[in-house]
């Protein structure tokens, strides 16, 4: 079975019983690496809302004037879900199993995609070989002690790699004021020693974030001045900052 999207042909699964990860230099600058791609895996616990996550960067990518892909690599295949409900077509998603992922960044690559987003499955296992093929993995996680278990393993698996990765908190409870919840600040503490792998910032659990999905777009989409488009934008631009890439003129700082 072969499966085509946006000019990829590619091998389709069987359908199987700020001190901070480094922001854009200019929010209005132009793409610098036209040619090139960039290449961003999503690993993490199930439940941890890595593909929202995601999502949500293509998005921001998109906006940013990149030509975006993104690859389900996730049983769940929430990515596609998500696709099939999306207005536009300017986001291709590509369904592949891991063991696929070579011949279909290889793809993405001839077709000339500049932002590849990789939506992995929860199985650690998969991590160091993504790892490899990838300029940046990131770990999402809740602040809660089932996924700190799990993030633990993957740091140590990325970092036995020598893979450049970062840490996420995602659904965190609001921030109380200024400060942010004793979840988070105890999760923070417990990964202390990764340093500025570690987003010193935080996704907060939103209604929005859901009711952008279920509609097959972003939050930055459907409320583009709320908090979360905010926080996720703030994400998107360390991701940039990480990768030496500039953001398009489209995208808000």
């Amino acid at each position: 079975m072969h499966e085509r999207v946006a000019g990829l042909r590619v091998a389709a699964r069987p359908q199987a019983g700020s001190g901070s990860v480094p922001t854009c230099a200019s929010a209005s600058a132009r793409v610098k690496r036209a040619s090139l791609l960039a290449t961003v895996a999503f690993v993490g616990k199930g439940g941890s809302g890595k593909s929202t996550t995601a999502l949500n960067i293509a998005v921001l990518a998109r906006m940013a004037d990149f030509k975006v892909g993104v690859i389900d690599a996730d049983l769940q295949q929430s990515a596609f879900v998500w696709r099939c409900v999306r207005e536009s077509n300017d986001i291709p998603v590509c369904r592949c199993g891991p063991g696929s992922l070579d011949d279909t960044i290889e793809a993405a690559r001839r077709a000339g995609l500049q932002f590849l987003v990789i939506d992995m499955p929860p199985a650690l296992r998969h991590v160091p070989a993504v790892a490899h093929r990838v300029d940046l993995t990131v770990v999402a996680m809740r602040p809660t002690l089932f996924d700190l278990r799990v993030t633990r393993t993957a740091i140590q698996l990325l970092q036995s790699e020598g893979a450049r990765y970062a840490v996420i908190f995602n659904a965190a409870p609001p921030y109380r004021g200024t400060c942010a919840s004793p979840m988070v600040r105890d999760a923070r503490q417990a990964l202390a020693d990764i340093g500025s792998r570690l987003w010193p910032h935080q996704i907060t659990h939103r209604l929005s974030v859901p009711y952008s999905t279920v509609r097959g777009a972003g939050v930055a989409e459907v409320e583009p001045e709320g908090h979360a488009a905010a926080e996720y934008r703030a994400l998107w631009r360390a991701i940039c900052r990480d990768l030496r890439l500039d953001g398009g003129a489209n995208e808000e700082a």
